[in-house]
């Protein structure tokens, strides 16, 4: 009698414990999928905008040297003069002689408007 109760409960795992498994395993997969989604879509907005601020740079690059190749022609003799890359930042460029050639004696970035900090945090003052 004592064999059949034996042979009577179940030994193993149970369907129970695999669809749990099986479960768990499908919610971590998916989880990892929306948080690869996620950093995807995110690496795809840094390099949209890395790319734009190159191609302003790029462009006031290239209002730069028109002026200058003008002004090294003797069309328009400007020495100092700014190009804008975008509403904050501006091409500085300056002009200079050197051995009666015109050469470039400044070419900076430098930013367009006065920096306002923010006022949002109320940071304690130590008092």
């Amino acid at each position: 009698m004592e064999n059949k109760e034996r042979k009577a409960r179940p030994m193993g795992l149970n369907i129970g414990s695999a669809s749990i498994i099986m479960l768990f395993a499908v919610l971590c997969l998916t989880v990892l999928a929306a948080l690869s989604l996620l950093s995807a879509n995110s690496q795809y907005a840094l390099a949209e905008r890395a790319a734009n601020v190159s191609k302003a740079y790029y462009e006031a690059d290239f209002k730069a040297m028109e002026i200058y190749e003008r002004a090294k022609n003797g069309e328009d003799l400007e020495l100092e003069y700014t190009v804008e890359i975008d509403e904050h930042q501006l091409l500085d460029v300056a002009l200079g002689d050197r051995d009666g050639e015109l050469v470039i004696v400044r070419w900076n970035i430098i930013e367009s408007g006065a920096w306002e900090p923010d006022d949002i945090f109320d940071f304690w003052d130590g008092k």
